[in-house]
């Protein structure tokens, strides 16, 4: 039996973890302490259920969504969503389906919360029951990792600095969105920062600045995220962000010994050859293992929903 097809399937399956990567994390849920009134409550629901619904098409066509469902007071319910900018599509879908999943953390089936906000590393979701659609800097939080940064730390702190005032400078250029590194004596620090979509820009510079504010607090840690009602804002020591848009680090690697250059470049060529084949492989896997993954979620979301509506029209 031909080695060759266990090959492909096993770069394939430890290509993976790297390649597919929705940023699916929990970093927090915060809940407003508001709830609809009793009689009013089952509309609230129903318009709830609607507004994520809604959400959830519009991620699909286009990424981010501003939703209102409902014209009366205490149980209209303005909703948005969006992901990270730098996420492909079915990355983006399998995030936000995650995120979903955790609007019952609010308890808006059980209580009648009005308002939540669950953030993401990949994807972001907010309902509330006022329109909070010209809001930035409210209900922010600080995110610090469990890792002290161990090397150089006057040239880690120098490259953090640099690379977060950088980032606030060009997302506001950039619709909102910039990644980036600072490389300086052998100290690499790689960074994302979004404005939310009605986020724009005075508004979004000025989130972005308030959360730089907030950073310095997690030091020494090798990996930080600030999160905003408006933005978000992530450095770490590792690239965590989809570069395949942006320009990677370069690195010198010296030259070819002219000798060597036909022999280089046949090695080269068929290297190219096998990358193209095990790229064509994996592919065909990351759509299929996305595919399942979103339909899983979805229908986890649809059962959900179905048992808490089915608990409360029990309960009026």
């Amino acid at each position: 039996m031909s080695l060759a097809p266990f090959l492909l399937v096993f770069l394939c399956c430890r290509a993976l973890p790297a390649l597919a990567d929705p940023r699916a994390t929990e970093l927090a849920v915060m809940c407003t302490n508001t709830t609809t009134p009793m009689l009013q409550r089952q509309a609230f629901l129903t318009n709830f259920y609607d507004a994520i619904e809604a959400l959830t098409d519009l991620i699909t066509s286009q990424r981010y969504a501003l939703v209102v469902k409902g014209t009366t007071q205490n149980e209209t319910v303005y909703a948005f969503g969006e992901c990270m900018k730098d996420l492909t599509k079915p990355d983006c879908d399998v995030c936000f389906a995650q995120c979903k999943t955790r609007v019952h953390r609010c308890s808006p089936f059980q209580r009648g919360t009005k308002g939540g906000m669950f953030f993401f590393d990949g994807c972001y979701l907010r309902y509330d029951g006022y329109n909070f659609f010209n809001e930035s800097k409210s209900l922010g939080r600080t995110i610090c990792g469990t890792e002290n940064f161990r090397g150089n730390w006057s040239v880690f702190k120098a490259n953090t600095v640099e690379l977060v005032r950088n980032l606030s400078i060009e997302a506001p250029k950039n619709e909102g969105f910039s990644v980036g590194y600072v490389r300086r004596s052998n100290v690499t620090v790689y960074g994302l920062a979004q404005c939310w979509k009605f986020v724009n820009g005075s508004s979004c510079q000025n989130c972005l600045a308030e959360a730089i504010t907030r950073i310095g607090s997690c030091a020494p840690k090798e990996e930080v995220r600030a999160l905003n009602a408006g933005c978000y804002l992530r450095y770490a020591t590792h690239n965590f962000y989809n570069s395949s848009n942006n320009n990677p680090p370069q690195e010198h690697r010296g030259e070819l010994v002219p000798l060597l250059e036909d022999f280089s470049f046949l090695c080269f060529s068929r290297f190219l050859f096998l990358r193209l084949l095990i790229s064509q492989w994996r592919q065909s896997c990351l759509s299929r293992i996305r595919q399942l993954w979103t339909e899983k979620l979805l229908l986890n979301w649809n059962n959900f929903i179905v048992v808490n509506l089915a608990l409360n029209n029990s309960l009026f």
